[in-house]
């Protein structure tokens, strides 16, 4: 039985080269584009679409390791408890969630793409926690790196919109699986420039190991 792993391109594939078992994996981008080009209801739909063709006698779980993705389905997901079709389905934002709480972060920055902010997930599940999130979103800095482009260092730069959170946050969060393949040039960003000292939280790692312990 295969794992499925849903993606809009390099970030997934960063996430399968992490698994210890990758001879029973199915890679599958759901769009042409970057995830975030297309509206909320248009990604749910897809998703859906995807999971329903799938044969839940041949696939042993689904993981949808793009945030955008999973911000536009989460709520059918919490519903019916990460089964659909027949078939488990992993995804990183509540991952992210109870690690966030199982550390005790109370300031955090999420850096993500506009339609994971814009539903905001991280914020409602933390919301009773006492916890403060602050977004900051790359409307293109997914695709760039997808084509290796010259200009990530200029979208890196918008961290300057935080940059006195910066200083107090207790962690940061790739929320783009594509981010995490670039963190150490955020995390040398955040050091010299903006004298970040928290934590900076490699996504694709934390769903991993939840994915690894269930």
């Amino acid at each position: 039985m295969k794992n499925v792993i849903i993606d809009s391109g390099s970030g997934g594939i960063n996430f399968i080269s992490k698994m210890s078992n990758k001879k029973d994996v199915k890679f599958i981008r759901p769009f042409n584009k970057m995830v975030n080009d297309y509206k909320k209801t248009t990604v749910k739909n897809k998703i859906l679409n995807i999971i329903n063709s799938l044969s839940h006698k041949n696939v042993k779980s689904i993981i949808i390791a793009c945030h955008s993705a999973s911000s536009s389905i989460l709520d059918i997901l919490i519903e019916k408890n990460f089964f659909l079709n027949g078939i488990k389905i992993f995804e990183p934002i509540l991952p992210m969630c109870l690690h966030i709480k199982e550390k005790k972060y109370k300031r955090i920055i999420i850096l993500s793409t506009p339609i994971t902010q814009k539903i905001g997930w991280h914020k409602r599940l933390l919301s009773s926690e006492n916890i403060n999130i602050k977004y900051i979103t790359f409307p293109f800095l997914a695709e760039r790196i997808d084509n290796k482009s010259s200009d990530i260092d200029f979208s890196i730069k918008r961290l300057e919109k935080q940059k006195d959170y910066l200083k107090t946050a207790d962690c940061i969060v790739m929320g783009c699986t594509h981010y995490n393949i670039i963190k150490n040039r955020f995390k040398n960003e955040l050091k010299s420039k903006y004298n970040f000292n928290g934590d900076i939280l490699d996504s694709n790692d934390i769903l991993l190991k939840y994915f690894n312990n269930f």
